[in-house]
């Protein structure tokens, strides 16, 4: 149910980040430190990376790293093999459809994509400078301190308080 529906109308949360690079985590492989060291920098600067990103960040370039090293083997090898049933898939094609698969997905936690880093900026906390809209909204709706209130009467119904014929 998370994802349906209509986006906030606000979209001028900011986005905040780390200011100082984040170093990989140390289980890594180094093909996939390589990628981090390519993407990471991009994504603090846009305010998509955070801390508690790391991990997610960290299985998305292990993935990357192995989709790169299964091109290479698609482009020697072909993307399909011959077998006893006819013309079938490699285990490459194979493997490398399901990474990118899991990449997509690892991808909208990290908003890589448009609708999933809108989603992002609406759910971001508002800036402590800026006017909250809801709370703006709730200080409209509020009464003045001396305008009197008016009391529940059981048996009135909501067109009698409204018309004031309950009062």
């Amino acid at each position: 149910m998370g994802l349906r529906g209509p986006l906030p109308r606000s979209f001028k949360a900011p986005r905040r980040g780390p200011a100082e690079p984040m170093s990989p985590p140390s289980w890594l492989p180094a093909e996939a430190k390589r990628v981090w060291l390519e993407v990471e920098p991009p994504l603090r600067a846009a305010g998509r990376l955070r801390a508690e990103h790391s991990d997610t960040l960290g299985q998305w370039c292990s993935c990357s790293a192995e989709l790169r090293e299964l091109a290479a083997v698609i482009e020697a090898e072909g993307s399909t093999s011959r077998g006893p049933h006819g013309t079938t898939p490699s285990a490459a094609h194979t493997a490398a459809c399901r990474l990118r698969a899991t990449m997509l997905a690892l991808g909208k936690s990290l908003g890589l994509d448009p609708l999933s880093a809108a989603r992002l900026d609406a759910l971001a906390p508002p800036a402590s400078a800026e006017v909250d809209e809801l709370e703006a909204f709730a200080a409209k709706r509020n009464r003045p301190s001396g305008e009197p209130t008016r009391e529940f009467k059981p048996g009135a119904t909501v067109l009698d308080i409204v018309s004031g014929k309950a009062g």
